[in-house]
């Protein structure tokens, strides 16, 4: 787990929070989402070096680790007090909208546009960042990716505008 991407996943969730509509900024605490931002592949600490850092695909049972990942984060800073709301959006960073995605949604999911400035904010920085397994990516790419998730209703046109304004 890499400090750069935890650190440009919460300073660009901020900046699409800047740009969004005063309506929907009155459904956001900035503060849960900056905290969830900066903890929410907390949990990879419990996922296996050759794992995290495997050059190539991972296979299914590698996978099945690696998606742990956001619910060993969300136990482990439970311990630790963190807030209920900072607590979900790190336990529900890669679920999506219709259920799909991981961990298997339960009653405390929501996918509130928090979640979807989150998973944008997660999804460019990883995208356009060095990763064992890919290169970076251009910033014309990352948002031709992330359009994508737009288009199947998982990140919504506010959000994507102000990602698209953001970087």
């Amino acid at each position: 787990m890499k400090q750069g991407h935890l650190t440009e996943t919460r300073v660009l969730a901020a900046k699409i929070y800047s740009m969004l509509p005063t309506e929907m900024k009155k459904e956001i605490n900035l503060s849960v989402l900056q905290q969830a931002a900066m903890l929410h592949d907390y949990g990879k600490v419990l996922i296996p070096e050759e794992i995290l850092n495997k050059k190539g695909a991972l296979t299914p049972e590698e996978k099945k680790i690696m998606e742990l990942h956001s619910e060993f984060g969300y136990e482990l800073l439970k311990q630790q007090g963190v807030n209920e709301e900072v607590l979900n959006l790190i336990k529900y960073h890669h679920q999506k909208p219709d259920g799909s995605g991981y961990p298997v949604a339960d009653k405390n999911f929501e996918y509130s546009i928090s979640s979807q400035i989150l998973e944008a904010a997660d999804m460019y920085s990883a995208i356009t960042e060095e990763r064992p397994y890919h290169k970076a990516s251009t910033k014309e790419q990352a948002l031709e990716i992330i359009y994508e998730e737009v288009k199947k209703g998982v990140i919504c046109r506010e959000v994507f505008e102000a990602l698209r304004k953001s970087t």
